[in-house]
C-alpha cells in the first residue's frame, strides 16, 4: 500500500545530502519519495503529445509528484550533481585537496618501485587519473584502502593493502564511491520523468471485450482452426489464407 504523499500546500520533507566523509551512511528517503520509487514501473502507452505508443516510466495518477514535491526533487538533484562536479578539472581548491590527499597517502604507504626520483612522477600520474573524480571521492577511496575495505580488483582478486595503490586502482575505487551519489541522481531523475499510468475502467474493458466478441463472430475465418493450426475450417486448403503467396498450379 503506498505511503501518504504531502498535502497540497504543505512543504514536503526536505531531502538530505549525504555526508561525503561517510558514504556508507546514506540518508534514507523520506516517505513521500520512497513510496513513489516503489510504485515506479515501465508501461507501454501513447505519448501525450504525439500519440505514438512507446515504453515509458509510469506512476499511478494519484502518485504523480505535486509542484512542491517536484521542486524539492529538482533542488536535491542539482545539489547532488554539484557534489559530483567538485573535481580537480573544475576547481583549483579541489585540485589542491586531491593532491594533498594523494601526497599523504604516498608518504604513508610505500610503493614497490618508489624512490626519490619517482615520487614527483607518480604524483603527476595520480592527478592525471583523478582529474575528473571529486576530491571527496578520492579521500573516501583512500580511507577505504587504509581500512582494507575496497573489495576485489578488476581481476576478481583482493587488493594488496601493504602497498600504495596504482593510479588506475585508486581511480576505480574512487569512481565507485562517486556512483553512490550518481545512483541517487539517476533514481530521482527517473521519478521526474514518470508519466501518469493510463488506467481503463471496468465499463471501458467490458465494451472492448464486447467489440472483440463481435469481431470474432463476424470473421469468415476463425482465429483458430479445429486442429489448432489457425487455418480456415471447412474450406479447401487452396481457399484458405496464403500468407501473401498464391498456391502453385499443377503442371497438368
Amino acid at each position: 500500500m503506498p505511503l501518504p504523499a504531502t498535502v497540497a500546500g504543505d512543504r514536503p520533507t526536505q531531502l538530505q545530502l549525504p555526508d561525503v566523509r561517510r558514504l556508507e551512511r546514506m540518508p534514507s528517503w523520506p516517505a513521500w519519495v520512497a513510496s513513489r520509487i516503489a510504485l515506479l514501473k515501465p508501461a507501454v502507452q501513447p505519448d501525450p503529445v504525439t500519440g505514438t505508443w512507446r515504453e515509458t516510466l509510469t506512476l499511478p495518477k494519484s502518485s504523480i509528484l505535486k509542484a512542491e514535491e517536484r521542486e524539492e526533487v529538482i533542488r536535491h538533484v542539482t545539489d547532488l550533481c554539484a557534489l559530483c562536479q567538485q573535481t580537480p578539472a573544475h576547481n583549483a581548491q579541489d585540485e589542491e585537496n586531491t593532491l594533498l590527499a594523494v601526497t599523504k597517502m604516498m608518504l604513508v604507504l610505500p610503493s614497490t618501485t618508489q624512490n626519490e626520483v619517482s615520487v614527483e612522477a607518480r604524483g603527476e600520474a595520480f592527478m592525471d587519473a583523478l582529474e575528473d573524480v571529486p576530491a571527496w571521492a578520492v579521500r573516501s577511496a583512500i580511507r577505504r584502502w587504509n581500512r582494507g575495505d575496497c573489495g576485489l580488483n578488476d581481476q576478481g582478486r583482493p587488493y594488496d593493502y601493504h602497498w600504495c595503490p596504482a593510479p588506475a586502482e585508486l581511480r576505480r575505487i574512487a569512481w565507485s564511491d562517486m556512483y553512490r551519489i550518481k545512483g541517487r541522481v539517476d533514481t530521482l531523475e527517473r521519478l521526474l520523468r514518470a508519466e501518469p499510468l493510463i488506467e481503463f475502467g471496468e465499463a471501458h474493458c467490458s465494451a472492448m471485450r464486447a467489440r472483440l466478441a463481435t469481431l470474432i463472430q463476424s470473421s469468415t475465418t476463425p482465429p483458430v482452426g479445429k486442429d489448432g493450426s489457425g487455418g480456415a475450417v471447412g474450406r479447401a486448403p487452396s481457399d484458405g489464407a496464403h500468407c501473401g503467396t498464391q498456391p502453385k498450379h499443377s503442371p497438368a
